[in-house]
């Protein structure tokens, strides 16, 4: 069985139970401090998968970048869709501006080594899905149903409670080195079950490690990549970010 026929199955096993999981109501913080009640409900609403971009070309990478994102969310549709198949690998859609940010971060993470940061490339305005650059990259959102343009962490924090244990299979299987948090290292906190970020005592320098799959993998905690940062200072800053992490935790490509 190839990499990538492994992987499939792998992934509808774990969507097919994931799915159908008995709904759950939580309690959000509120500022009132009362808790504003949510109801995580996958089988009554849309559920949006997510993963490896690319199979073929995934396995064989001595870097994986996944990408640890909050939530995707649809204004139109009554039916459950899939990130990549219906999204990122569509060559006639152009990218969104989150997309292009993470195509610029993922070109420079792939060439930045101990020794070097690769000048910053902005030329990608009329760039499309479904190019050479996301079929490096893996995405997972924390929320994968009920998803909406400004939930809380808090909202967020929940889902990653609630699907902890399906989170950190789908991480399993997609096997990453490297762990580029959209403002969500908190998730991972929660789906990986230890303390990776101790808020006690956070790491300046923004980078983290944990174990997968025994071996090591580079967590950079990191804002989200739709942020309102001018692109230059949000490549340079986690690029930066990177070159640390390799330089103190080894893992140089």
């Amino acid at each position: 069985m190839s990499d990538k026929e492994r992987y499939k199955l792998d992934m509808e096993q774990l969507y097919s139970h994931w799915k159908l999981k008995e709904p759950a109501i939580r309690f959000v913080p509120t500022k009132s401090g009362e808790g504003e009640k949510i109801i995580i409900n996958h089988r009554n609403n849309i559920f949006i998968s997510d993963g490896v971009v690319f199979p073929e070309l995934w396995y064989s990478q001595n870097v994986r970048i996944l990408f640890l994102l909050k939530e995707a969310y649809t204004k139109n549709g009554d039916s459950d869709w899939d990130l990549v198949k219906d999204h990122l690998l569509l060559k006639e859609k152009k990218m969104s501006h989150l997309f292009k940010r993470i195509c610029q971060w993922t070109q420079g993470l792939l060439n930045t080594s101990q020794d070097d940061i690769p000048a910053f490339f902005s030329g990608m305005s009329d760039i499309h899905y479904g190019n050479d650059i996301l079929k490096h990259i893996a995405v997972v959102n924390v929320k994968k149903s009920g998803g909406k343009a400004n939930s809380s962490m808090e909202e967020i924090n929940q889902y990653a409670e609630y699907d902890s244990e399906e989170l950190k299979k789908e991480l399993e299987i997609i096997d990453p080195t490297v762990i580029v948090c959209g403002y969500t290292i908190s998730s991972l906190n929660i789906i990986m079950g230890t303390e990776i970020k101790d808020y006690d005592s956070p790491n300046e320098n923004w980078f983290y490690s944990t174990q997968l799959n025994d071996h090591d993998v580079i967590v950079l905690d990191y804002y989200h990549p739709a942020n309102q940062y001018p692109d230059l200072l949000n490549y340079y800053g986690l690029l930066g970010i990177y070159q640390q992490a390799l330089k103190n935790i080894g893992k140089d490509k």
